[in-house]
C-alpha cells in the first residue's frame, strides 16, 4: 500500500521523502541509479535492490502495482511512456529494509527544502515537519531538567530539603545569600560596552561572550572610560539592565521580541539578584505564577493583566459595542482564537477569549526566561519558596518589614560639614 501521513512523516524524516526528478529521454537504468543515489544518499545501501511501483487509482492508502523493468532496465523513455509525462512512483526495496533513522536538518538531502524554527526550543527544521514538532516539543512545558546549554551553565542539582532548611523562616536576605554561594569564582565573566543603546548592546555582548559564563562573577567596563569595576560599574549596568527591560519588555509597548534574547534576560535575572543588583520587581502576578508553578490560572486572569495597548482598545470597543458596531470588529476577535457566535449575547465570552489571547502568546517568552534562569539555580528556588522569592518579582509583595528591609532603606546624610560650619562660626564669633 502506498505509505500512510505518518509513515510518510518518518521517510522524510529519514530523507527518504516525495522528490521530483526530471529523467531525460536517453537515460538508462545506470544513470537513473545515479540520480536517485545523489538525490536520496541512503539508496546506496540497497546496491541496485529495488524495483519502482505505481499506486492504482482511488483515494486514501491504495495498493501499488509494480512497473516491471524492460530487459535493460528502467529507461527514460520507458518509464515517460508509463507516468504519461509525470506521476508518482514509489521505490521498493527487493531485500532487506532502508534505514529510517532521522536525518540531520543540516543534511544535503533537506537542503532545498524551506525550514522555519520552533518558537519553543529555536530548533530550525523542514516546515513540512514543524506541525508535528510543536505539538511534541518538550520545551513547551516549563521543566527543571537541563537542557545541552543549560547543562554548561548549570550542571548542580541542589538538595531541595537542604535549601528549604535552610532559608525556612528566614528573610529574603538568605535566598540571596543562597545564590550568591553558587557562583563559580574561578574566572570572570566580562562586559565591555557603550553607555548609549545600553540594553541593546548588553543583550547582544552578553550572548557573544564564549570564554566564560554568566555563572562566573561579573565584572562590566564602559567603552571610553577608565575605571575598574570593584562593584560600582556592575550595579549601575544591571541597574540600567533592568530599568531597559522592564520597558521593553515588559510595559504596552509592541515591541519584537527574539526568544534568545528571553534567555539571555532570565539569565541577568539571576545574575542581577546574586551580584547586588536591583530584581527584577515588575512582573505582574499571574507571569510569577507561571513561572514558579508551570501553570496558568485562568480564572485569575482579568483585563488588568493586558498591556497591549491594541488588544486594550479592542475590548473597550467590545463592551462599547452594539450587534452592528460589533461586526466590525469580527476579524480582529477571530484573530484571538475565539470560535463561537460574534453577538453582544456572547459579549462576555469573547472579552474573556481576548484577554486569554493576551496572556496565553506570552508564553514561549516566560518560558525562555525560565530557561534561563535555571543560572544559579534560581528557577528552581523561586518553585521551592515560591512565597519567599515572590518578593523578588512582584510589586508590594513584602509581607513584613524586618531589620533587613530597614537598614536597606536607610540613607546616611553625614554630619560632618554641619559640624565644620558649626566650628567656623564659633571661630568667628571668638574674633
Amino acid at each position: 500500500k502506498t505509505p500512510s501521513n505518518i509513515e510518510e512523516l518518518n521517510l522524510l524524516q529519514a530523507g527518504m521523502g516525495r522528490r521530483t526528478i526530471a529523467v531525460i529521454e536517453d537515460a538508462d537504468h545506470s544513470w537513473l541509479s545515479r540520480k536517485l543515489e545523489e538525490t536520496c544518499t541512503k539508496m546506496a545501501e540497497l546496491k541496485g535492490a529495488w524495483m519502482l511501483y505505481k499506486a492504482v487509482g482511488g483515494c486514501g492508502q491504495r495498493k501499488l502495482c509494480i512497473v516491471p523493468p524492460e530487459a535493460e532496465g528502467y529507461s527514460g523513455v520507458y518509464l515517460n511512456s508509463v507516468a504519461h509525462g509525470k506521476s508518482t512512483l514509489f521505490i521498493v526495496p527487493v531485500q532487506g529494509a532502508l534505514d529510517l533513522t532521522p536525518l540531520p536538518y543540516s543534511s544535503k538531502e533537506f537542503e532545498k527544502m524551506p525550514k522555519a524554527t520552533c518558537h519553543s526550543c529555536l530548533e530550525n527544521m523542514l516546515v513540512q515537519l514543524l506541525a508535528a514538532h510543536v505539538a511534541a516539543c518538550e520545551t513547551a512545558k516549563v521543566s527543571t531538567d537541563s537542557d545541552e546549554q543549560a547543562g554548561i551553565f548549570y550542571p548542580e542539582q541542589f538538595d531541595f530539603v537542604e535549601i528549604h532548611a535552610s532559608i525556612c523562616g528566614e528573610s529574603i536576605a538568605e535566598v540571596i545569600k543562597i545564590l550568591t554561594e553558587r557562583m563559580d569564582e574561578t574566572s570572570i565573566f566580562s562586559i565591555c560596552v557603550t553607555r548609549d543603546q545600553m540594553l541593546e548592546r548588553g543583550l547582544k555582548q552578553w550572548q557573544r561572550q564564549k570564554k566564560s559564563s554568566p555563572k562566573n562573577p561579573l565584572r562590566v567596563s564602559f567603552i571610553g572610560e577608565a575605571g575598574i569595576d570593584n562593584g560600582a560599574l556592575r550595579k549601575e549596568f544591571l541597574t540600567e539592565m533592568m530599568a531597559g527591560i522592564e520597558k521593553r519588555f515588559f510595559e504596552g509597548e509592541n515591541n519584537v521580541i527574539y526568544l534568545l534574547d528571553c534567555r539571555t534576560i532570565g539569565e541577568l535575572f539571576a545574575v542581577s539578584i546574586a551580584q547586588d543588583g536591583p530584581p527584577p520587581n515588575f512582573f505582574m502576578q499571574w507571569c510569577y505564577n507561571y513561572i514558579s508553578t508551570g501553570e496558568i490560572d485562568q480564572e485569575a486572569i482579568t483585563e488588568n493583566d493586558i498591556t497591549d495597548p491594541e488588544l486594550m482598545e479592542l475590548i473597550k470597543e467590545i463592551k462599547a459595542a452594539d450587534n452592528a458596531t460589533l461586526m466590525v470588529c469580527t476579524d480582529r476577535i477571530l484573530s484571538c482564537g475565539y470560535t463561537g457566535a460574534v453577538s453582544i449575547q456572547r459579549r462576555e465570552d469573547i472579552v474573556r477569549s481576548v484577554v486569554l489571547h493576551a496572556t496565553v502568546r506570552l508564553l514561549p517568552m516566560l518560558q525562555q526566561i525560565c530557561s534561563g534562569m535555571k543560572l544559579y539555580g534560581l528557577l528552581s528556588l523561586v518553585q521551592q519558596e515560591m512565597d519567599i522569592c515572590r518578593q523578588l518579582f512582584v510589586p508590594g509583595s513584602f509581607c513584613k518589614v524586618d531589620a533587613d528591609f530597614l537598614v536597606k532603606s536607610l540613607s546616611p546624610i553625614f554630619m560632618v560639614n554641619f559640624l565644620q560650619d558649626f566650628v567656623q562660626d564659633m571661630e568667628d564669633e571668638g574674633e
